[in-house]
C-alpha cells in the first residue's frame, strides 16, 4: 500500500493471503507481530499458530491458538526473536558465524571490484544510503561529508550501497563527492549484496535490513539510529557500534566519523 497505492496494495495483500492459505501450512510463526500479519497467520488456517506479543503493539489473540511470546524490551530484537524458537522447544546451533558466503557468491564480488581501480590492500568502506523511510535516512550530503574525509585521510575507497527507488539517494551522493575512489553498487540482489558486504572493511548503514545483513557476514557495522531504539536493534558483531540521535537529520558528520574511528581501531592489522 505504501509504494503502489491503495487499491494496487489491497489487490496484492488479498492474493499474497490467498496464496499462503492454498499451501496448508501445519505451523506459522509471526515475528513481526503486526495487526496485519495477526490476520495473515490467522488466515492461513493452520493448525498451529504462534506469535509474539509485543511489548508497543496491540496483540490479537483470536488469532493464535498458541504462546503469546511476550517480548523482553532489554533484549536484542534477535534474541527476542530466538524465544520463539525456544517456545517450540528448539535450540538454536551457532558455529561461531551467522551467515555462510558460497566460493562462486565470493568470487564474483572479487570480480565486481576488479572492474574498478582498487589497489591492493586499499581499506574498503560501505555506506548502505538507504533505508526505506524518511525518518531512517541519514541525509546523502552527510554521507559524502563522511566519505570525503575517510577519502582524504584513509586513501580508502567508498562503496555505495543503494536499493530500488534509492536512484536520487546515489545519485545526490555521487555529485557531491566526484571522486574516482567511490564505487556505486546499485540495486543488488541479495546474495550479491551480502557479498559484497563481506569484502567490506567496515560498513556505515542507517537502521534498515541491510545494516544486519552486513553484520552477519561478519563486517564490523556502524548504525546510525533516530526513530527506533538502538539498544534492541543494534548491528551484531564484537567491533560493531551504533550512535543516535533524536531526528537523523541532526546526526552531525563529525560524530559519525568519531564512531567509525573507534571500529577502525578495533580492526586487526
Amino acid at each position: 500500500m505504501r509504494d503502489g497505492g491503495k487499491l494496487r496494495g489491497l489487490a496484492r495483500i488479498f492474493r499474497l493471503a490467498r496464496e499462503l492459505r492454498d499451501e496448508g501450512y501445519d505451523l506459522v510463526l509471526d515475528f513481526h507481530s503486526f495487526r496485519e500479519t495477526h490476520l495473515l497467520t490467522w488466515y492461513t488456517g493452520a493448525r498451529w499458530r504462534l506469535g509474539l506479543k509485543r511489548v508497543q503493539s496491540p496483540y490479537w489473540p483470536f488469532c493464535f491458538n498458541l504462546g503469546p511470546v511476550l517480548e523482553d524490551d532489554a533484549l536484542h530484537v534477535s534474541a527476542v526473536f530466538l524465544s520463539i524458537l525456544a517456545f517450540l522447544g528448539i535450540a538454536p546451533v551457532s558455529n561461531g558465524h551467522l551467515l555462510d558466503l558460497s566460493p562462486e557468491l565470493k568470487q564474483e564480488a572479487d570480480s565486481f571490484l576488479n572492474r574498478h581501480p582498487v589497489e591492493a590492500g586499499a581499506l574498503r568502506i560501505g555506506f548502505n544510503l538507504g533505508a526505506g523511510s524518511q525518518s531512517r535516512t541519514w541525509p546523502p550530503e552527510r554521507f559524502a561529508e563522511l566519505a570525503e574525509r575517510i577519502i582524504q585521510r584513509h586513501k580508502a575507497v567508498v562503496i555505495a550501497f543503494s536499493g530500488p527507488n534509492e536512484e536520487l539517494l546515489s545519485s545526490e551522493f555521487c555529485r557531491r563527492v566526484r571522486s574516482t575512489r567511490v564505487i556505486p553498487a546499485p540495486n543488488l540482489a541479495l546474495p550479491q549484496l551480502a557479498a559484497l558486504f563481506n569484502r567490506c572493511h567496515v560498513l556505515v548503514s542507517n537502521d534498515t535490513g541491510p545494516m544486519h545483513l552486513g553484520a552477519a557476514v561478519g563486517v564490523p557495522t556502524l548504525g546510525l539510529f533516530s526513530v527506533a531504539r538502538p539498544n534492541h536493534y543494534h548491528p551484531l558483531g564484537a567491533s560493531s557500534r551504533h550512535v543516535s540521535c533524536a531526528s537523523i537529520e541532526q546526526l552531525d558528520t563529525e560524530t559519525v566519523y568519531q564512531h567509525f574511528l573507534q571500529i577502525l581501531a578495533s580492526l586487526p592489522t
